[in-house]
């Protein structure tokens, strides 16, 4: 289960072992993302403007640039809308770090599968497509719950689940009709984002959200978690774009891959940061990179950078053979889902351990504690500050807790598919 493998030629297969090493450098990352952030991780390394953000590290996700911006203006002891009238507030969630990769390659790799999928399921492909939506969707409320308690949220796995159909659905398009369903959706949400208030302002209020052990709270906030669900439409987008890479994988000539792969990167990155910077030059900041929004632009530039990214992995590790490095990234690409539902069942185990007070961002009585036993100012520092590259190192150091647990799994043969 090492490597994806596409039919070509009736029986004949090849092995694609870049999709999985691109899977799993994606999960790898998300993990990270996600460790430092859950640790409220302070000042960490490469702090600047990316694309237009408010200044933030690319280690973290561009709209924590406008979170830390109102908890100093707050510290400061100015009100909400207070903070909403100064011109920096034009700039929330504007922006592009390396964090707001992780979504767009992870569900542009969804596309490059759909392909192969509908070759290995033959008639039973369309009930399959159904059934993985519908599982996905269920799976991400789950997920959701296990961290903010029981209710109908919206997040990441439901936004996949609608971009797997929406992908699978242009399989039944001619090429063109492909090319032309993508644009039809990214223009529909710009046009939407730019003329109806409620496509991105729907179910936004300071009420709290609706939850088993919360009844009183808004029952249209839980849609609001990760995206409203009609902009995940973009996701859809990026999926499409997908399909096509996929396409050329499943012929499986290098010239095909190549091509294919250079002509996306060609057509939507530099349409996405073209509208992006027209946004900026108009004023219009629904045009820009928007992770949150998941606004056109930023679903062109990340697909095509998706596209060019996993070209240099398949000429590395499919044309080249240079792969021993990528073998951390492909065991996580082979168990996807576990790894990602197995981090917040790593933290809740951790939690009863009394581990997971280690990778707070603050000190914590535990840190202080272990810092007092050697009386060494290193060892102090170590677990005590988790700025700088020293966060970084802790983010590294869960992600390779995870990496452990997905090895044995994987190892004994433990996979979760939908």
């Amino acid at each position: 289960m090492s490597q994806v493998t596409f039919a070509r030629g009736g029986s004949q297969r090849i092995r694609v072992e870049s999709v999985d090493a691109f899977r799993g450098l994606t999960i790898a990352l998300m993990i990270f993302v996600i460790a430092v952030g859950a640790g409220n991780y302070k000042n960490l390394p490469q702090t600047a403007s990316w694309f237009g953000s408010l200044p933030i590290s690319t280690w973290n996700h561009a709209e924590v640039g406008w979170e830390r911006f109102v908890e100093e203006k707050e510290a400061q002891g100015m009100t909400p809308e207070e903070i909403a009238l100064l011109p920096e507030a034009r700039l929330k969630n504007i922006g592009l770090t390396i964090c707001d990769w992780v979504a767009p390659f992870f569900i542009f790799i969804v596309g490059m599968v759909i392909p192969l999928s509908r070759s290995r399921h033959g008639k039973e492909w369309w009930y399959h497509v159904l059934s993985r939506t519908g599982k996905l969707i269920l799976a991400g409320v789950l997920y959701i719950s296990l961290i903010l308690g029981l209710s109908w949220w919206w997040g990441i796995l439901q936004a996949i689940g609608i971009a797997n159909l929406m992908g699978a659905a242009s399989m039944k398009l001619s090429p063109r009709g492909r090319w032309i369903a993508i644009f039809s959706v990214l223009g529909l949400h710009m046009i939407l984002s730019e003329y109806a208030g409620w496509w991105l302002g729907f179910g936004h209020t300071a009420a709290p959200f609706w939850r088993i052990s919360q009844p009183d709270g808004s029952w249209i906030r839980p849609l609001t978690i990760h995206c409203l669900p009609w902009v995940s439409i973009s996701y859809g987008a990026m999926t499409m774009i997908g399909v096509l890479l996929g396409e050329a994988l499943v012929h499986g000539d290098k010239k095909t891959i190549t091509r294919r792969s250079l002509l996306l990167a060609a057509v939507f990155m530099p349409l996405g940061y073209l509208v992006h910077k027209a946004g900026f030059i108009s004023g219009d900041y629904t045009l820009c990179f928007n992770k949150p929004d998941v606004s056109a632009s930023y679903a062109m530039f990340t697909s095509g950078l998706a596209a060019l990214l996993f070209l240099g992995l398949y000429y590395l590790i499919d044309v080249w053979k240079i792969k021993k490095w990528s073998w951390p990234f492909v065991e996580f690409g082979k168990n996807a889902l576990l790894a990602y539902f197995m981090q917040i069942l790593m933290r809740l185990g951790f939690r009863a351990l009394h581990i997971e007070p280690f990778f707070a961002g603050q000190p914590n009585e535990t840190l202080k504690a272990w810092a007092g036993v050697s009386g060494s100012s290193f060892w102090s520092a170590f677990l005590l500050d988790k700025t700088g590259y020293n966060g970084m190192l802790w983010g590294l150091i869960w992600t390779a807790c995870l990496f452990l647990i997905i090895l044995y799994c994987n190892r004994r043969e433990i996979y979760w598919k939908l």
